[in-house]
């Protein structure tokens, strides 16, 4: 066998040899707990107790290298941190922005409406299937208007939260 293989460790628990033959006889008045007499020496400032335990030492950052992307942001979203909570405050900001938007939008056309009849009162006078031109925009073809702006509303807030879980991911 070579000087290399006998240095080599075994496997399997460490040995645990007595530092001095006082360390392992405990006295006779006390009783200590098993195995406690030959982890530490009685004048070591650890619990003998403690000192019994196995301890596995790791480093705190091997987690960090291994995380998988966004799962950071993640655990700030479920742990509502402060980080947490501006992540959803932009998300949430984002949204209400664009339901200002197509709700101001919506408003104009349907405000709008009433003042063109009012400017333009030549409108009236059309006709179209025997109803007057106002009664026929603002009784049918507001509807349709209303469900182009529904559909491009859902369509941008569904691009909002795509964007925030990509955004999410990459953290």
């Amino acid at each position: 066998m070579s000087a290399r293989s006998r240095r080599r460790r075994r496997a399997g628990p460490p040995r645990r040899t007595p530092l001095s033959p006082a360390a392992s006889a405990p006295s006779a008045g006390a009783s200590a707990p098993p195995g406690a007499g030959d982890a530490a020496a009685p004048d070591s400032p650890i619990d003998p107790a403690l000192a019994a335990r196995r301890v596995a030492v790791r480093n705190p950052r091997g987690r960090a290298a291994r995380r998988e992307p966004g799962e950071r942001a993640l655990t700030e979203l479920a742990e509502q941190t402060e980080v947490g909570e501006v992540l959803l405050r932009s998300l949430t900001r984002a949204q209400l922005m664009l339901a200002v938007r197509i709700f101001t939008v919506f408003g104009c056309l349907l405000l709008g409406l009433p003042a063109l009849f009012a400017t333009h009162p030549g409108l009236a006078d059309i006709r179209i299937l025997g109803l007057p031109l106002p009664w026929v925009i603002l009784g049918g073809a507001v509807y349709p208007l209303l469900v182009l702006l529904a559909l491009l509303y859902v369509r941008q807030a569904e691009r909002n939260e795509r964007d925030f879980v990509e955004f999410i991911e990459r953290s």
